[in-house]
């Protein structure tokens, strides 16, 4: 067979093209639809048909590699983002190249490699003249890094020189005390438990035998139990917050001296969750009332009995508010009429998500017409899955990551929302024509099912809201946020594997709640359960419950 790009000497005839034993079926499939068009005299169409099949052939091949190294980025672990210049240098060969085969179809325009670069350098260099900035004002020198003990108990021990070693051995005369020098020891207490028993005296009429007086008893945070605050939000804490499995936390606690049932822990942490119910309930309106609310989704194995696999796949939705405030709800499925449509009904502000398709009534006023607010982060990851295999999606990376460099400008320059957004309308919009015009170009010369494609029509299908935050300093580009709350969900899913039931899981996410609130608010979640709990089990007002959320309980706090 005479090699693509060849000139032909004349058709050939049916014997000429023979078979060969042992090829595949496909292979064959394909020179008998050519030797047929062939013996019909139709060279040509044999020809398109020839070079179609090899076309096909080149992209299923591409589509392996890809998924090769999918394959191989998995085992070995994620790999930097920054982009291989290689990759760009290839691109702009590529592009000059096509621009030069065609003038008919010229390529889209030309990039200028090294305006790129100067670009990028002017951007690094001014990130660090704000940041060198920031610190001169704020007198912030950087230091090695050193323990920090303020918050733990400290014991101070004199050491004294001996009286033998007072007096001068050179000439005899008494030495003279001139100050001292501080050394720290860092000791490990292991944690213990104290036993507080209580004997509480009974008084009764000697006349009457009638009236018995009792002694008051301690408050009891949980009914018929013997846990002190301080003992339910070290479970809660080890549980929600550090990831522990109770059948684990009960063997530690063994060590200490102390058998507590698994059982007996977990009932523990369903009544800590009711009594935190009203709580959740007020950062749920606060998150309802936030300027921009992110949501985001993941799913966990709840144990279901009724179910033939006696495991059902629950989903836990999170919304956070103005970044500060954390909501989590759990839905029996991943459908939207008991997620998003029900939190997040009538809301009318920003509502920051990817593209799912779960949340379109959210935005196209069938259950609320909030408006959306695109996520680059979702935006940019199909095209980074692409960037071992496709030179071509460099470019749009090294883009969008010039958008998240800007925002590290701004972040050093310390700019206020209204500064923020001036910089992005300068210095972001820019880049994003620049996208736009590579992504409208891509998107017209590439066959739609290609991976590229499907990326490209993703962001197009996108693009007015990813770029809302152009024009609005207090939005962010990306939902991380909301996916970094996500991320306890799934480290606690790896230790603990799937919540005991429907309603387990419910009582988790109000402890989820509470314990992230406290997270983004920089609040000891320890600290903040075992004296809320205490508060709430001596009757403290339904009317004052906004007292104990976490952000004003912190403040009372450090006025006392």
């Amino acid at each position: 067979m005479t090699p693509v790009g060849q000139p032909t000497v004349g058709p050939r005839t049916a014997g000429q093209w023979g078979t060969r034993t042992g090829e595949p079926p496909a292979l064959r499939q394909v020179r008998d639809s050519a030797q047929a068009l062939l013996t019909e005299g139709k060279v040509d169409e044999a020809f398109e048909f020839v070079v179609s099949a090899l076309d096909a052939v080149l992209r299923k091949t591409r589509d392996l590699e890809l998924l090769v190294a999918k394959l191989r980025r998995e085992q070995v672990g994620k790999r930097s983002e920054r982009i291989d210049p290689a990759q760009l240098q290839l691109l702009f060969e590529m592009l000059c190249s096509q621009s030069s085969e065609t003038q008919a179809d010229p390529a889209p325009a030309i990039i200028d490699p090294e305006a790129e670069a100067r670009e990028d350098a002017e951007l690094d260099l001014e990130i660090k003249e704000a940041e060198q900035a920031q610190e001169q004002d704020k007198g912030q020198r950087k230091r090695r890094s050193r323990l920090r003990t303020a918050a733990v108990e400290r014991q101070v021990h004199q050491l004294e020189v001996a009286e033998s070693e007072r007096t001068c051995k050179q000439c005899g005369v008494a030495k003279d005390r001139i100050g001292e020098d501080i050394t720290h020891r860092l000791e490990y207490v292991p944690g213990r438990f104290i036993d507080h028993e209580y004997h509480r005296e009974k008084w009764v009429c000697g006349t009457c035998k009638d009236g018995v007086t009792t002694a008051e008893a301690p408050d009891q945070v949980i009914e018929r139990s013997p846990a002190d605050a301080s003992v339910l939000a070290h479970v809660v804490v080890s549980k929600v917050v550090d990831h522990c499995p109770l059948h684990r936390l009960h063997r530690i606690f063994a060590r200490s001296g102390v058998d507590i049932p698994v059982s007996t822990m977990s009932d523990w942490m369903g009544e800590v969750a009711d009594l935190l119910d009203p709580l959740a309930g007020r950062l749920a309106e606060r998150v309802l009332a936030a300027y921009i609310d992110q949501t985001d989704a993941t799913g966990v194995k709840v144990l279901d009995p009724t179910n033939p696999e006696n495991i059902q796949r629950g989903t836990m939705w999170c919304y956070v508010g103005d970044e500060i405030d954390v909501v989590f709800r759990y839905t029996p499925t991943g459908e939207g009429a008991t997620g998003p449509w029900e939190f997040l009904a009538a809301r009318t502000g920003y509502v920051q998500a990817d593209a799912a398709t779960v949340f379109d009534r959210v935005f196209n006023g069938r259950v609320a017409s909030a408006t959306e607010v695109g996520c680059w982060s979702h935006g940019r990851r199909k095209l980074r899955d692409l960037q071992d295999m496709d030179c071509r999606v460099a470019y749009p990376l090294k883009l969008i990551a010039r958008l998240y460099r800007i925002e590290h400008l701004a972040d050093a320059r310390g700019l206020s929302p209204d500064k923020r957004a001036a910089l992005r309308q300068v210095r972001s919009q820019p880049v994003l024509d620049k996208l736009k015009r590579w992504l409208v170009a891509t998107h017209g010369s590439e066959t739609p099912a290609s991976d590229l494609a499907k990326a490209v029509t993703y962001m197009i299908n996108q693009w007015v809201a990813l770029n809302r935050f152009v024009h609005d300093g207090r939005l962010k580009l990306d939902n991380n946020l909301c996916e970094s709350q996500l991320r306890t969900i799934a480290l606690g899913r790896n230790n603990f594997l799937f919540f005991g039931s429907h309603r387990a899981a419910a009582r988790a996410a109000v402890l989820y709640t509470i314990t992230r609130t406290c997270a983004l608010r920089r609040v000891s979640p320890f600290a903040y359960l075992a004296d809320v709990l205490r508060k709430l089990a001596a009757g403290w007002p339904q009317n004052r419950l906004d007292e104990l959320l976490p952000d004003r309980w912190q403040a009372s706090i450090a006025v006392q």
